[in-house]
């Protein structure tokens, strides 16, 4: 299971390494100051993988612009990150962001539960332009996670689901059993509802192993 910590403030970072998480996020909408800066410092710290995000408002964070602006946040950050997290709406503009020389975590999150051929319609649109597909979806039922689960264990690999809201929390821990790439955690403040603590996750992952 590769567990990733997502962060909103370089301060924690000794926090979180502790851990040994697989990967770190760096929440930049959550984030405040000068933003390459904070993510050198992050870089200089540890040689875990880092993934950059600027998540927008509409799909659950907290950035509020358009897609120019977030690739000229972007864009001076890339050279200090492994992965670079691209939603759909952003992906015009993956080939400059691939051209640094990182990988793409090509994202989709809903308040919605798209039926199993939307959900394919969604894997192919990511996998158009990043090299990880990561679709994050709200199961209303527990047939809605079952046919997440499904859908999880029968698409092409790698592929990361997850769920929003923290009705079906449990699914964080249970996805990556049937294929999910990553699971998200947090090591003190959750960034996404429902999200557990590294240190829960890493007690569930064992006793599901």
């Amino acid at each position: 299971m590769k567990i990733v910590v997502s962060v909103e403030e370089p301060g924690v970072i000794d926090q979180v390494l502790e851990y040994n998480p697989t990967f770190i996020e760096v929440r930049l909408d959550r984030m405040e100051g000068d933003l390459p800066d904070q993510v050198r410092a992050i870089r200089e710290k540890t040689a875990v993988p880092l993934i950059a995000t600027l998540r927008s408002r509409e799909e659950g964070g907290r950035f509020v612009g358009d897609a120019d602006l977030w690739t000229r946040i972007i864009g001076p950050i890339a050279r200090y990150v492994d992965y670079v997290d691209v939603e759909a709406r952003y992906r015009d503009h993956a080939p400059y962001i691939k051209s640094q020389g990182v990988q793409i975590l090509a994202s989709l999150h809903t308040n919605e539960m798209p039926s199993p051929p939307e959900l394919g319609k969604i894997e192919a649109l990511l996998r158009s332009y990043g090299d990880i597909p990561k679709i994050v979806v709200k199961p209303r039922t527990t047939d809605d996670l079952m046919a997440l689960v499904t859908f999880t264990h029968q698409a092409q690999k790698p592929i990361c689901t997850s769920i929003m809201g923290a009705e079906f929390r449990y699914a964080r821990a249970v996805l990556p059993l049937f294929g999910s790439e990553f699971v998200f955690c947090h090591a003190g403040t959750p960034t996404a509802e429902g999200q557990y603590h590294i240190r829960e996750m890493r007690q569930l992952a064992d006793l599901l192993k």
